[in-house]
């Protein structure tokens, strides 16, 4: 029923006087609100609500509206309205990769309107940092992505990860023959959050002085939303608003102390302070803006390293065979420590690397936000399949990840694990067949994770290692129960909230407890890591 059908039955006894003045203020209701569109844009998908329907949809479903959606008309790229403006969303991969790559679709403009009402910077702060650029000199942006990447090289990464792993075996060294959590999912978070702090901030860490903290980037994390909208947030999520508060106060005295200087800092950190002192960004500000140094390298890589974790152990056929292959990069000396040599992963543990793949395919449900920053014609396909798509300046563009992870090029069990998904396949096969080499190509161009273009995320490599170094410690040394000992079950994932790249564990799985004891023959080893 149409919002004017709805008002005509409730009108019915009334004059046709009232009844025309009303019907004649819906018209105009409706042709103020009607979103106009070229013949060139993508097609339009009509909410079963008018006009609010696909807002009301977001907001209950979150991430999991985009599934559905592309369930009930499977486009390649569609115009949802949005009441008085419009969002295009694609799920075809093709135009996604062509999203990712082109110009005049960024996610700049995102990072400026929400840096500010996530962080509470200041408005002064926020002129360098809006800078657009100009002949000269680029933008702001433009030199920050340019210094990450920078950060990230292999120098640089290999000692943020071999600090980072040198606390996960601090800790698992602590581990006694047998070891029982209440919730095996908030040790490895407590654990991973600490080790990922000490990597970037070194022995100031802000979160070693005050554990408490440790629970403050997760209560933040949980109604990061509710802080992005802004509306008295002292008031309306007064948790993840104090959360934020408490951390930034600890991080203002960190920066303030010019600690980010000290030798065993990361390179990551010391180059974001740099750049923003350079444009004259008070040490206040900088302990405000780098709350979300922290959140980032944070926020998806623990829980990704959970899931991967679970999926392994509830795999019984396939960890035999990621130990066997554990076995070829530990080295055990004669005094019984055992060395995890971490730059082996890609060359000795392909079904390891392959099942990590696996976990992020099936476990991440980001949807890439782009402004749309001059009129732009998207296409995807060649020759007679070549289609172009019009996509309006001014207009917001999502690329839900979630939709092509789990699209029909995966196979009939797209949604279920298997970790031998990503192994490379037979070479001279792939060349006497080309099909089959045509269908790899389209995987690849089907996921992608971390985003594309100049927004790939930089700190990628640096979650694989940490991830992998920690999943190899505890599948090769321990075996890992629930809390009745015994195996623990397959994870059903489902999609994420709105904002979160990675699925977050609820009900069960957060609540998950487990027994943790040492593997025969491994119980008086100590472990450490060569990155």
């Amino acid at each position: 029923m149409s919002i004017t059908d709805a008002f005509s039955f409730l009108l019915q006894g009334y004059t046709p006087s009232i009844i025309l003045i009303v019907l004649g203020v819906l018209l105009i209701i409706r042709q103020r609100l009607a979103i106009q569109l070229d013949p060139q844009e993508p097609p339009i998908l009509k909410p079963r609500i008018p006009y609010i329907g696909h807002i009301i949809g977001l907001l209950q479903h979150q991430s999991a509206y985009f599934d559905k959606l592309y369930a009930r008309k499977p486009l390649p790229i569609a115009t949802l309205p949005m009441i008085t403006s419009k969002l295009y969303v694609i799920n075809s991969a093709s135009l996604a990769q062509s999203a990712f790559r082109h110009k005049n679709l960024s996610f700049d403009p995102f990072t400026l309107e929400f840096a500010q009402r996530m962080l509470a910077v200041s408005n002064e702060s926020m002129v360098p940092i809006r800078f657009p650029g100009d002949d000269k000199t680029p933008s702001f942006l433009a030199e920050f992505v340019k210094e990450l990447h920078g950060a990230m090289a292999e120098k640089h990464l290999g000692k943020m990860n071999a600090s980072a792993l040198q606390r996960v075996a601090d800790t698992v060294n602590e581990i006694g023959t047998t070891f029982e959590t209440e919730s095996l999912y908030l040790w490895l978070r407590n654990m991973m959050t600490l080790a990922t702090s000490d990597a970037l901030f070194g022995s100031h860490n802000p979160l070693q002085r005050d554990r408490s903290l440790v629970d403050a980037i997760w209560n933040f994390d949980s109604d990061l939303l509710g802080i992005l909208l802004n509306i008295y947030p002292a008031v309306t999520f007064p948790k993840a608003y104090k959360a934020r508060g408490d951390i930034q106060a600890a991080l203002i005295e960190y920066y303030t102390a010019k600690h980010d200087l000290e030798p065993d800092v990361s390179q990551m950190t010391k180059a974001r302070a740099a750049i923003l002192r350079k444009h004259h960004v008070p040490d206040t500000d900088i302990g405000s803006f780098e709350l979300a140094l922290l959140h980032v390298s944070t926020a998806n890589a623990i829980p990704t390293l959970f899931w991967h974790l679970l999926f392994l152990l509830s795999s019984p056929t396939v960890l035999p065979l990621i130990r066997a292959e554990l076995s070829t990069i530990i080295t055990l000396s004669p005094s019984r420590e055992a060395t995890v040599n971490t730059s082996l992963f890609h060359t000795h543990c392909p079904l390891l690397v392959s099942s990590y793949r696996e976990t992020i395919r099936l476990a991440n449900s980001q949807a890439g936000s782009r402004r749309v920053i001059a009129d732009t014609l998207l296409s995807s396909g060649d020759g007679a399949q070549r289609r172009e798509f019009l996509l309006r300046a001014g207009a917001d563009v999502q690329i839900p990840a979630g939709v092509p992870h789990l699209s029909s090029i995966w196979g009939p069990d797209a949604a279920e694990f298997d970790a031998e998904r990503f192994l490379e396949k037979d070479k001279d096969k792939d060349q006497k067949d080309g099909k089959e080499k045509a269908e790899d190509k389209e995987m690849k161009k089907s996921f992608f994770p971390f985003g594309g273009g100049k927004h790939l995320c930089p700190g990628r490599s640096f979650a694989f290692a940490e991830i992998l170094g920690c999943v190899a410690v505890l599948v090769a040394g321990f075996e890992v129960r629930d809390a009745e000992g015994r195996e623990i079950g397959r994870p059903r994932l489902g999609r994420g909230r709105l904002g979160d790249a990675i699925v977050k564990p609820e009900g069960e799985w957060r609540g998950l407890g487990a027994r943790i004891r040492r593997r025969e023959g491994w119980e008086d080893v100590r472990w450490r890591f060569e990155c």
